[in-house]
């Protein structure tokens, strides 16, 4: 399995409908990212999603990544990508292990250090913990977990642990100092100006920290 550590991107256009999620996967490459996530949440046409997901893969032959499908477990089963990524409403860990079978990542969404145990002890490969910030990709609802709580999941697992929700230049080096394996963003990626050059920036920004 591929290693889930350093820039965990997220392929997702929701807070910019107007940017392709394959020229965004592009960019996020071609800034050095090597943990890729599609996420087409709510998208409907499985087909569109599976054309994405194709023409994702079809990098690989120019970028060596690891390339998770969010959400859609089934079609997960039917590519050649290297995981799925699933949260409290897309069924369970032992579910998604039995479409899978052995050999992919499965990770998952977690809102509490009580959720990422119960994930790791149902056999994910990595948890995700957020939103570590307040995010514009979650309701005003969604729970903050901060740094404190991010640092004491990390202590508490002994699988991979993924920081994901708010998270920006500014607060970067918070994030990296508990000792995450990986850090997810949306927002400050697919926002910024210049994708790729903002995507280098944390990528090389993340090893000089753990260096």
């Amino acid at each position: 399995m591929k290693a889930i550590r350093g820039i965990y991107a997220l392929c997702d256009n929701s807070l910019d409908p107007g940017i392709d999620h394959l020229y965004l996967a592009e960019q996020l490459l071609a800034g050095g990212v090597t943990i890729l996530q599609l996420r087409m949440k709510g998208e409907k046409d499985i087909h569109r999603v599976r054309e994405t997901a194709q023409a994702i893969l079809d990098l690989k032959s120019q970028y060596d990544f690891c390339f998770i499908l969010n959400d859609f477990v089934k079609l997960a089963s039917e590519l050649p990508v290297d995981g799925v990524h699933i949260g409290q409403d897309d069924g369970t860990i032992a579910e998604a292990r039995k479409v899978l079978g052995k050999g992919r990542l499965i990770g998952y969404s977690s809102h509490s250090p009580e959720e990422a145990l119960r994930a790791q002890e149902a056999g994910a490969d990595y948890v995700a913990l957020g939103a570590v910030f307040p995010t514009a990709t979650k309701g005003p609802g969604h729970p903050v977990q901060g740094i404190a709580t991010l640092k004491k999941v990390v202590e508490s697992l002994e699988v991979p642990v993924v920081a994901i929700g708010g998270i920006h230049r500014e607060n970067f080096s918070q994030v990296v100092a508990t000792g995450v394996a990986a850090v997810a963003m949306i927002g400050a990626l697919t926002l910024a100006p210049r994708i790729a050059e903002e995507a280098r920036w944390f990528v090389q920004e993340f090893h000089r920290l753990r260096a």
